[in-house]
């Protein structure tokens, strides 16, 4: 399943106790085909902004579209729909180490089967099959059968990738994905997203500390800075000037653009 869906997160605001803003008015758009980063200095929102795509936290207001439905709108049983196809790559990898990589690849599917299903891990030869195929796109065929805290970092954060890809998502939420890696693993990783983002025209919106990373792999750049979006463009517009806006210190939330000297 291929993803053609659209992100709009319009007006998207977060407080914590009665004044505390963690996310103010935040407006971006992230288009299939496209790694969309989100940069900005650490407590900045980053996360928060992720988590509220997911509606893993609830926040105060706007709306985010995905398929131009309202995720914040949804009930229970309509959100869990969503999440289905709303793949997660989290910083820890968020394994169960004890189980083999395809095991946690088909751990992808739980979201379209019956809890009894789930619980017993009752999947089917073509589901285990496609797990397989997706071990063997991130480089892992070799690895099938191996549990997962036997293989290094960079292997277990391709095992998350392989079972966000098990979703059949629209969408891959990124949190910090590289954070624990070592180059050569971060350059792997980032290659693999990258091409599954033109490949399968998947949105992949990415979390990073790493400026480097996100002006090489990312086609578009959020710039986040005290819960405010104060930057969004195409990379390459992302210059010292982006950059001393994005990292300043919290004194002003005036948006930049990409055609701004």
């Amino acid at each position: 399943m291929k993803g053609t869906a659209m992100l709009k997160v319009i007006e998207l605001d977060k407080t914590y106790g009665q004044d505390k803003h963690s996310l103010k008015s935040v407006n971006f758009t992230a288009q299939p085909g496209e790694v969309t980063a989100i940069i900005g200095p650490s407590g900045a929102g980053k996360t928060t902004i992720l988590r509220s795509v997911n509606q893993l936290i609830r926040d105060n207001g706007g709306q985010i579209l995905l398929d131009d439905e309202d995720i914040r709108q949804a009930n229970k049983k309509e959100l869990r729909k969503i999440r289905h196809h709303i793949g997660m790559i989290f910083q820890n990898y968020n394994l169960i180490s004890p189980l083999t990589a395809l095991e946690n690849v088909l751990h992808g599917r739980l979201g379209a089967k019956s809890t009894m299903a789930g619980m017993l891990g009752l999947y089917s030869n073509a589901e285990k099959a496609e797990a397989l195929e997706l071990l063997a796109e991130v480089g892992l065929k070799d690895y099938a059968y191996q549990r997962c805290d036997q293989l290094s970092g960079g292997q277990q954060q391709r095992v998350g990738i392989a079972r966000a890809l098990m979703q059949h998502p629209k969408m891959i939420l990124c949190d910090e994905p590289i954070a624990s890696l070592d180059p050569k693993s971060t350059r792997t990783v980032m290659d693999i997203l990258r091409r599954l983002a033109k490949e399968k025209q998947l949105i992949i919106l990415i979390n990073l500390h790493q400026i480097d990373v996100a002006r090489e792999y990312a086609d578009h750049i959020v710039g986040i800075n005290s819960g405010a979006i104060v930057f969004e463009g195409p990379s390459q517009s992302v210059d010292d000037t982006v950059l001393q806006k994005i990292y300043r210190q919290a004194d002003s939330t005036a948006t930049v653009t990409a055609n701004e000297n």
